[in-house]
């Protein structure tokens, strides 16, 4: 019952597409329109339509507040003008495109100067406000045009900027100035600098994920031609087994008619037979070679088209987060220094100065958040440790210290499961944040109760709880927004509404699941299931020709197996590989087999001893099995690393064979 309402579900969706598709199929481009410029021609008109209904709704709502003004005239036509690019898209794309992206620009500019100048009697939030939607037409570009479209993007971008850097100076040319209008705050400069800012934060945030996408575009265009030439080939394979097949059929009428010679090559016809069988069976062979490279392809092509689905997903975001979330601090700002055209006392203006820094600290926030986001979502991290969940609760409680008061209770158990294997700073930031939203949405009718325990699934999945019996929510209603960024369902506490986005897009990350139980006064409980690697002893993270190099999370050590005599070039890239890997997880093991290396030049030797291990040993290399080492080649290398070892505290031990120096380094891991 449940699959066909599922069926029923997908059909009624489709459907809707379709009706949806064909109400628009006036905004389609015309077939003169170049493929690669279909996507933008089309999302042009959709967006043409969309500001075209918003310029009438803005006209409807000024002239119902305000009645007829100097610039209700021009905001019409502006609305209508719109409309005219769909028109201009059918004959001539690019320039529909750039007027598209121009006509909010300039008509911005002239209707804010000629509403000052028909009507001076205006507020100073006038200068404001256009300066936002010239803010906003910088992510106009990137949805129209293809980076390709260098000289139209940078004509547009160029637009934006001038306006807004042009902004004071042209509306001082016709004398409706911030100043000449009769306003007097001696900070209204400042809003030049943040806006400059602003706008190089939105050019540099577009045109990043502009170029991510685009690379994703043109990776899933190179699999499906690689695909299309695969399936010529294998055509071009069938018609070659089709007339092989017909040859061997003339062959055997030729048979029939001349019996009397097949007496006499009776051997010989076998053989030919015999060959022809084999033949037969290279080609299924070869046929069934390249229908699972094309089943391969076919994998390919899907996950390429979903990474270029999640880009464009992460772009929007993007977009949503700066052209919304920067709003607030931006005015706070703006509101704050307007203040220092009143005359305040010593006492007043310090306070001010204080809550204008506060501002300042918000929009940096603002910022660091966008930032935290994207690290997540470019998989900074991908080797996965064998983390002690106790370790990481000591750092959690050191770091809430100052919120826990002496009658909450904050138990943990772990004894079920003791450590996970994942990455480090994710279960930390989990822990962290979960526990934080306990105590900040606590009961106050209620002495806080935070219980935190471990648990492990039959697959070997790992099962964080997280209860608590604080506020709670109504888990109904707010079911789709429990995840989404900046969505707070108690405002009575300081809060951004990030914590719970975190968690998400970090246990997504991780390929994990996150599920939620919550009742109001009652509490909530979230349960986080992180999943077995498959192979945590042998993460290779470095493989070439001379060297490959993996973290072993059993042992908690780094692994460097050479392959052939190596050059030093060779050497110096496979050590800071591993120098990468030290720094980042700070492992107290190294395993080397040195026994096919060769000899290592005195040179990089030296280089060695001097750079690559006192470095080691400040990111907390104790101890290096190494394997080969007593070989009489390396004599000159070994006695300078037993004296370089000596000297840096470091305990060397040299082995004959990988399982001797696992087994030695599984000692200390049991001692700990």
């Amino acid at each position: 019952m449940i699959g066909c309402f599922g069926k029923q579900e997908s059909n009624l969706t489709l459907l809707l597409i379709a009706h949806m598709r064909k109400a628009f199929s006036f905004l389609l481009p015309s077939s003169s329109v170049p493929e690669d410029f279909y996507q933008g021609v089309y999302i042009t008109n959709l967006l043409t339509l969309l500001l075209s209904m918003l310029g009438f709704l803005l006209f409807y709502i000024l002239f119902f507040l305000f009645g007829w003004s100097s610039t209700s005239l021009f905001i019409i036509l502006t609305a209508g003008s719109f409309l005219f690019i769909i028109l201009i898209n059918r004959v001539q794309h690019k320039l529909g495109r750039v007027i598209f992206c121009l006509l909010p620009i300039y008509m911005t500019l002239f209707i804010s100067v000629y509403g000052k100048y028909a009507e001076p009697n205006q507020t100073y939030i006038t200068y404001f406000d256009s300066r936002f939607i010239l803010l906003v037409t910088t992510i106009l570009p990137a949805v129209s045009f293809r980076l390709q479209e260098r000289v139209e993007i940078g004509v547009c971008l160029f637009s934006s900027f001038l306006c807004l850097m042009l902004y004071d100076p042209v509306h001082s040319l016709f004398n409706v100035g911030y100043f000449q209008l009769g306003f007097s705050a001696s900070s209204y400069y400042y809003i030049n600098a943040v806006t400059f800012i602003c706008f190089l934060v939105l050019l540099f945030g577009v045109l990043t994920l502009k170029a991510i996408t685009e690379r994703a575009e043109h990776r899933a265009k190179e699999s499906l031609h690689n695909l299309n030439v695969l399936n010529q080939e294998l055509i071009t394979r069938n018609e070659e087994l089709v007339n092989l097949n017909h040859a061997k059929e003339l062959h055997n009428e030729e048979m029939l008619r001349n019996q009397n010679e097949l007496k006499a090559s009776r051997e010989l016809l076998a053989e030919a037979n015999h060959l022809i069988r084999e033949q037969q069976k290279k080609l299924q062979s070869y046929n069934l070679e390249l229908e699972k490279k094309v089943e391969q392809k076919n994998m390919d092509l899907v996950n390429t088209n979903e990474e270029l689905i999640r880009h464009n997903n992460e772009l929007r975001q993007f977009s949503y987060t700066v052209s919304h979330n920067l709003r607030g601090p931006v005015a706070r700002l703006l509101g704050l220094t307007d203040l220092f055209s009143n005359p305040l006392s010593h006492e007043d203006r310090e306070e001010v100065r204080v809550m204008i820094k506060k501002s300042g600290h918000e929009l940096d926030e603002v910022l660091k958040d966008l930032s935290l986001i994207i690290d997540i979502r470019n998989d900074l991290y991908k080797v996965r440790e064998r983390i002690l969940f106790e370790t990481e609760w000591k750092k959690t409680i050191s770091m809430l210290q100052d919120q826990i008061r002496p009658g909450y209770q904050v138990m943990a158990d772990f004894t079920e499961a003791p450590f996970v294997y994942s990455i480090r700073a994710m279960v930390q930031s989990i822990l962290y944040n979960l526990v934080s939203n306990a105590i900040k949405y606590r009961n106050p009718e209620k002495e806080l109760l935070v219980e935190v325990k471990t648990s492990s699934l039959a697959n070997q999945d790992i099962v964080l709880m997280v209860r608590d019996n604080g506020l709670g929510f109504n888990l109904d209603d707010q079911r789709e927004n429990i995840f989404k960024l900046y969505k707070r369902f108690h405002t009575h506490v300081d809060g951004k509404g990030l914590g719970l986005y975190l968690v998400k897009t970090q246990v997504d990350t991780l390929g994990g699941k996150i599920a939620i139980e919550s009742q109001i006064n009652r509490g909530t409980t979230f349960r986080i299931t992180f999943p077995m690697p498959f192979d945590v002893s042998k993460q290779v993270f470095f493989d070439n020709d001379a060297a490959q190099i993996y973290y072993d999370a059993n042992l908690n050590n780094t692994v460097i197996s050479w392959k052939k005599n190596i050059t030093g070039m060779e050497y110096r890239r496979a050590f800071q590989s591993v120098l990468h890997t030290l720094r980042t997880y700070h492992t107290p093991g190294w395993i080397a087999d040195l026994r096919l290396q060769g000899v290592v030049p005195s040179e990089e030797q030296l280089w060695f001893l001097s750079t690559v291990l006192p470095e080691a040993v400040h990111c907390g290399l104790k101890r290096i099995a190494a394997i080969g080492f007593h070989d009489p080649v390396r004599k000159n290398y070994y006695d300078r690393m037993i004296a370089k070892t000596a000297e840096q505290g470091i305990t060397l031990k040299v082995f004959e064979s990988m399982e001797e120096a696992v087994l030695w380094m599984e000692g200390f891991i049991q001692r700990n």
